[in-house]
């Protein structure tokens, strides 16, 4: 019996999810600019982990690395970002409907330009370091 993956095990699809977490990352440090009132590493957790975790839930599920395109990411990202957003507001306790509406529609803008950055990064890097076979 083989066991559920999350990417499809070749060296592409592995940096593909490396590289879409590490946009969704940069997406929450440039929001951090904003947000002085608290710490940096509390302003990162509360942002980068319900998105990433509701990231990771949805692309296991939706199997976006099995392998790697377009029509998976965006939805994924149609489905994870909102999800990561209500997430959020759960652990924040703040579920002003004004700011969950204007914090949903700023990660759904940038989190797309960043993984769009991502991918196209990705396009041009996973040919060079190769196509390994799954393990």
């Amino acid at each position: 019996m083989t066991r559920p993956r999350l990417t499809d095990g070749t060296s592409a699809a592995r940096l593909t999810c490396v590289v879409d977490l590490l946009a969704i990352g940069l997406f929450v440090i440039a929001g951090m600019r904003s947000h002085r009132t608290d710490s940096q590493l509390e302003i990162f957790l509360r942002n980068a982990v319900p998105l990433g975790g509701a990231w990771l839930a949805a692309s296991f599920a939706l199997r976006t690395y099995r392998p790697p395109s377009l029509g998976r990411l965006l939805l994924t990202w149609a489905i994870a970002i909102p999800a990561g957003v209500l997430l959020r507001a759960w652990w924040t306790g703040s579920f002003d409907a004004g700011d969950v509406l204007t914090f949903g529609g700023v990660a759904l803008a940038f989190t797309l330009a960043f993984l769009a950055g991502g991918r196209l990064l990705t396009n041009v890097l996973a040919p060079r370091i190769g196509s390994a076979s799954p393990r």
